[in-house]
């Protein structure tokens, strides 16, 4: 896998809520060379805000106007909805193979997560309104590709760096989404 040198804002599922997401913008657009939104901003694709993120992909709340995927490099960006993402990653896996992507950024969940599955790295940044687990704040994330994958969560009401603990939640809470929907 080929690693760009790029730090890049990823953002997901603000949902209008915008208490936090033109703060992000207006923090990070000069100190990272991509801003990626995964979908559900439920703002327009010519917003202000939204005008200048580099790739915004269409959620289940968005209109449609933004594209379901974009694959830039060797990354693949979606929403998630309409690959299942609650019911694991099967689909994104077949649809990064066919685009031969290692790197999958999605939304959907509103769980902050990180993984590799059969050698593709998938990375949720979570909801910058709010994520469904046991603490009440959103998230973000900044990843750095330089030789590898360092990806660094973040509150996005204080900016402050996230516990791991909050990444081991969210694993479990979407396990649990899984079984629920199974029975």
């Amino acid at each position: 896998m080929h690693i760009l040198n790029k730090k890049i804002l990823l953002i997901s599922d603000s949902h209008r809520f915008l208490d936090h997401l033109p703060r992000l913008v207006k923090k990070y657009r000069k100190s990272v060379d991509l801003m990626i939104h995964c979908g559900d901003s439920a703002l327009p694709k010519n917003d202000p805000v939204m005008s200048l993120f580099d790739i915004a992909v269409r959620g289940n709340h968005d209109e449609e106007a933004y594209p379901s995927y974009v694959k830039y490099e060797h990354i693949l960006v979606t929403h998630g909805h309409l690959y299942n993402v609650y019911d694991g990653y099967d689909e994104l896996i077949r649809l990064c193979q066919k685009e031969r992507c290692s790197l999958c950024f999605h939304g959907h969940t509103h769980v902050p997560t990180i993984k590799t599955i059969q050698g593709i790295t998938f990375i949720n940044p979570g909801s910058t309104m709010v994520n469904r687990g046991s603490y009440d704040y959103g998230t973000y994330a900044i990843v750095h590709l330089f030789n590898d994958i360092q990806t660094t969560f973040y509150r996005s009401d204080t900016d402050a760096i996230c516990s791991d603990a909050i990444l081991l939640e969210g694993l479990r809470q979407l396990e649990l989404f899984k079984r629920w929907r199974k029975e």
